[in-house]
């Protein structure tokens, strides 16, 4: 028997974790970072928020992820307040543990989780992430690949609803980059939300919705289209991705450019 009251709208909500509703954010005396953001996120959403350094993009994390708190708007919370992880561009200051496997294990261990099921589970994650070799390693010893992984995975191993990923492939090389995808490809659940702030335009690919913060400090939604436009890029002061020159002056000749010369091309199926 069909049940009216359970429309697609009534879906939708409660499918909600948090609903942004005119946000900005400022230090007293200067010019606010961001203002009248609107901004909803709902389970499975997969975000890419673009915008050159400065724009805000990392305040606008650390107010989703609720270590900052927004100086007007409100940010409003669907039943409860999400568990939300964050994955920073500088991964060795969010990292606590004297080991690999202590860093791992701290997340766990603030759970009351069992001591079995907390050392299994770590020995999983050391063996997805590639890291059971250096469980005993201090994680200065790392290499920056290495330690981006590790960031990934002590957030991962708490089962976050939203995963913040702050300009996570920056100054790694190709081989590092790829490592740090499939690790997050392979261990991230369909339902968790992954917004991924970056300046870099060939993060569409790892996305289904984009958006572009403005010089007014606020937020605009963006199509792949406009996101193809040199116009658009200009005015919104982002870097085109490999090849987009020359696709504008040769575009019978190259095609998905924004996608870069090496990786493959989201699907927009």
């Amino acid at each position: 028997m069909p049940l009216p009251w359970l429309s697609w709208s009534w879906f939708k909500l409660m499918a909600q974790l948090i609903v942004m509703n005119g946000v900005g954010f400022g230090y007293p005396g200067q010019t606010p970072i961001l203002s009248g953001v609107n901004l909803e996120i709902s389970q499975g959403d997969r975000i890419l928020i673009l915008g050159p350094n400065g724009s805000g993009k990392s305040t606008l994390a650390l107010l989703i992820a609720g270590l900052l708190i927004p100086t007007s708007g409100a940010i409003n919370y669907f039943l409860s307040r999400p568990e939300i992880g964050i994955v920073f561009q500088n991964s060795r200051r969010q990292l606590v543990g004297s080991t690999v496997e202590h860093e791992l294990a701290f997340g766990l261990s603030l759970r009351n989780i069992p001591t079995d099921l907390l050392k299994n589970k770590v020995d999983d994650f050391l063996t997805k992430f590639d890291l059971a070799a250096k469980r005993e390693y201090h994680p200065n010893q790392l290499s920056g690949g290495e330690l981006r992984r590790l960031a990934l995975a002590s957030v991962l191993i708490t089962e976050p609803q939203i995963l913040i990923l702050d300009e996570p492939l920056t100054m790694l090389d190709q081989e590092h980059q790829t490592a740090f995808l499939s690790c997050l490809a392979k261990n991230i659940r369909r339902d968790t939300v992954i917004i991924w702030f970056d300046h870099d335009l060939r993060a569409v690919r790892y996305t289904e919705k984009w958006l572009v913060l403005s010089e007014a400090g606020g937020i605009n939604e963006a199509t792949l289209d406009e996101l193809n436009s040199e116009a658009y890029l200009k005015r919104h002061s982002l870097t085109p991705a490999p090849l987009q020159w020359l696709e504008w002056k040769l575009p019978e000749r190259v095609s998905g450019a924004i996608y870069g010369p090496e990786g493959i091309k989201f699907d927009r199926s």
